[in-house]
């Protein structure tokens, strides 16, 4: 409850969007924006999770983009992202822990979409151990509306009951962005920013499943990292 607005104020993105989201999934193949031209990496540690029914496979150009420019990058390992389970959270718990132990302080967080929801669960568990937060197309602002509603009432049943919508929007006390685009075919894009006063907002072309391909988030993440 309180997850979806069922009120008909908050437009969720049309079949139509749905359906041009899975052609780009098949034809973008944007070029790369170049790791030489971004700020340098610290070397610091950046754990990067996925979105709902992906893998570390789906962040991998990602990844790969973030490594080249200094960071020490590391995919979340735990197969496909089911949404906010007690598998998850608590796997995800005991990740950012050794991560934080071999980095000698606290590393930083990208979510993607559903992995931001996750994300943000950390980082209202485990301030301490984050640096720095992104979320890349999550909706971090409750009700929201997708094309996804059906599916994500099917897993439902199997998400912690220790994480609610509430959970999700309250205000973070670490550094974090908010990435968004207006042509997101799967959420509505209005709830993808907004849930920290405190937070930096950048919008993007393109759609949802390709964001990680995205070179204006490339760009936008290098350059938030190194700040």
């Amino acid at each position: 409850d309180g997850v979806f607005d069922n009120s008909g104020g908050l437009q969720a993105p049309s079949y139509g969007d749905l359906q041009r989201e899975f052609k780009s999934a098949l034809t973008y193949r944007p070029e790369s924006a170049l790791s030489d031209d971004m700020p340098r990496g610290d070397g610091h540690t950046v754990l990067v999770i996925p979105g709902l029914l992906t893998t570390d496979a789906f962040t991998f150009a990602l990844r790969r983009f973030l490594t080249a420019c200094g960071y020490k990058v590391e995919g979340w390992h735990m197969g496909f992202n089911l949404g906010p389970t007690a598998r998850a959270i608590g796997g995800l718990s005991r990740r950012l822990e050794r991560l934080n132990q071999r980095e000698g302080g606290p590393v930083s967080l990208i979510g993607v979409s559903m992995g931001g929801i996750l994300a943000r669960h950390l980082a209202h568990e485990h301030p301490e151990q984050i640096r720095k937060l992104a979320t890349v197309v999550s909706p971090v602002r409750f009700p929201t509306a997708s094309t996804l509603e059906p599916l994500i009432r099917v897993l439902s049943p199997f998400y912690s009951k220790d994480v609610t919508p509430q959970d999700y929007a309250r205000p973070l006390q670490v550094p974090v962005m908010a990435v968004y685009t207006k042509d997101d075919g799967l959420i509505a894009w209005e709830t993808c920013q907004g849930a920290d006063e405190h937070a930096h907002h950048v919008e993007v072309e393109g759609g949802h499943v390709t964001i990680c391909r995205n070179p204006q988030v490339h760009r936008a993440l290098a350059e938030w990292l190194a700040a």
